[in-house]
């Protein structure tokens, strides 16, 4: 199924939309790139409206399409996205706590959001007929990490230190966040490709592109477990890992059994990455130790009525546990400050109107000496941010691709599905709601949608790899 076969310039228009996209989820997250990030989003956008155009001239010339090819349901992701942005642009004008930075925030990131769809959009039309092409977009974010991983070497060779506790400030992220973000995204689109490969060996890949996944993985998982030591990273990637060991696992054993034939060797397979995460688990374990009495200091947290130390922990200090130690800093401050801002959004269900420290402005109407500025997790602050509405429609773009990808036989089916519940956990845990994180939530949302469209029989769409 080509939609624009006949048309010359749409292989030109698919290579150059996958640079872009390649490109871009190689600078997004890293320090000083803002004026790379605008230039590749503004590029990108006349290239996929052109690709666009010239995709619905050749799907408008096809007789034989199906009526499920049409059918509005399987373009709910993007529905709602846009949706979002018509909300976004509703409560500017109605609800406007404080219109002047509110503006700034239209003009500039949810403008440069817009972007990003067309960017997935489009994207994801060449991805559905290509899906091996997809390797070159999760390359992109491998070599971000490279990157890290040269510019971490420097740093060690001048300290002799294998671990900077302080070093994600000066890394070529920035912080941690990034690092999780986008490693998350990478491991959760080699478990989909991987899955889909060893299932159902299609679409095949040569021996080099598994060399690459592994390579991939270990780095992110080293960047998770000793440069940036980052307890969200190493959580969402051992979720991810273990789902897709479970996962295959379970569907080499009912193949075997069906044909009634069990071969040892096919469980070298997930015994590989059984054997890494153990190794990077015990590497984090030992530099880490905020898992001590994590369950104790959430306790204590969620409390936050009777124990108001979260408020201000420079005036307050922190608490103890039901045992008498001193709660982990990091455990027991995020946790108060979700319950807060879950707390907020009930207080406030439109929301503020600003994606960066709306719980700041709300949160002191209930507790005036509270001085924090995030809740650490993008559903909250984008329910304290937009109310109810914003937070439906997001998750609800969201939830809506797992469905579609649950009825879909496309190969891009697992691809999907795991990048979708990458950032569902880590748009839980962590506080990537503003900026550039919430133009990369958008573009994945188009880009997932899309790389399912139109895909109806398994057998027949592989023959388009």
């Amino acid at each position: 199924m080509k939609p624009i076969g006949s048309n010359r310039s749409f292989p030109i228009l698919s290579a150059l939309i996958i640079f872009i996209s390649t490109a871009l989820l190689a600078v997004w997250s890293l320090k000083n790139t803002i004026a790379l990030r605008n230039t590749l989003l503004a590029t990108g956008t006349l290239l996929a409206l052109l690709l666009l155009w010239q995709y619905s001239r050749g799907k408008g010339s096809k007789s034989n399409s199906s009526s499920s090819s049409s059918s509005w349901a399987q373009y709910t992701p993007l529905i709602l996205s846009f949706a979002m942005l018509i909300w976004v642009v509703i409560h500017y004008l109605l609800f406007s706590n404080e219109s002047g930075q509110q503006f700034q925030e239209l003009s500039s990131t949810w403008l440069r959001v817009l972007e990003s769809i067309f960017i997935g959009l489009a994207t994801g039309l060449v991805l559905r007929e290509h899906p091996r092409r997809a390797q070159f977009l999760w390359l992109g974010i491998f070599g971000s990490f490279i990157y890290l991983l040269i510019h971490y070497l420097g740093m060690y060779f001048q300290t002799g230190q294998a671990f900077m506790p302080n070093y994600y400030f000066s890394s070529p992220f920035g912080n941690k966040i990034n690092t999780v973000l986008m490693g998350g995204l990478f491991i959760s689109a080699i478990c989909g490709s991987a899955a889909t490969a060893l299932i159902h060996n299609r679409p095949s890949y040569p021996w080099p592109i598994y060399c690459y996944w592994l390579l991939g993985v270990l780095t992110i998982l080293f960047a998770f477990t000793t440069i940036i030591d980052t307890r969200n990273g190493v959580g969402v990637g051992i979720i991810l890992i273990v789902s897709w060991l479970l996962f295959v696992g379970a569907s080499k054993l009912k193949q075997q059994m069906e044909l009634r034939k069990l071969d040892w060797k096919i469980w070298l397979v997930p015994l590989i990455p059984t054997v890494l995460i153990i190794i990077f688990i015990q590497q984090h374990l030992s530099i880490n130790r905020g898992w001590n009495h994590f369950v104790d200091d959430v306790t204590v947290a969620i409390k936050i009525d009777e124990v108001p130390n979260w408020q201000d922990v420079q005036k307050y200090g922190y608490p103890n546990t039901a045992s008498g130690e001193q709660v982990y800093p990091n455990n027991y401050e995020r946790a108060a400050w979700a319950a807060a801002g879950v707390h907020s959004i009930t207080q406030n269900p439109l929301g503020y109107g600003l994606l960066e420290h709306s719980l700041s402005k709300v949160i002191r109407k209930s507790y005036p000496e509270a001085t924090i500025r995030s809740s650490h997790s993008a559903w909250i602050d984008l329910g304290l941010a937009f109310g109810i509405p914003g937070l439906f429609l997001t998750l609800g773009a969201l939830l809506s691709t797992v469905v579609l990808a649950l009825r879909s036989n496309s190969p891009n089916r697992l691809v999907v599905i795991w990048i979708t519940a990458d950032l569902l956990l880590t748009f839980t845990i962590a506080e990537v709601s503003s900026k550039h994180t919430i133009e990369i939530l958008f573009f994945c949302i188009a880009l997932l949608n899309t790389m399912l469209l139109g895909q109806k029989n398994f057998q027949s769409n592989t023959a388009l790899n």
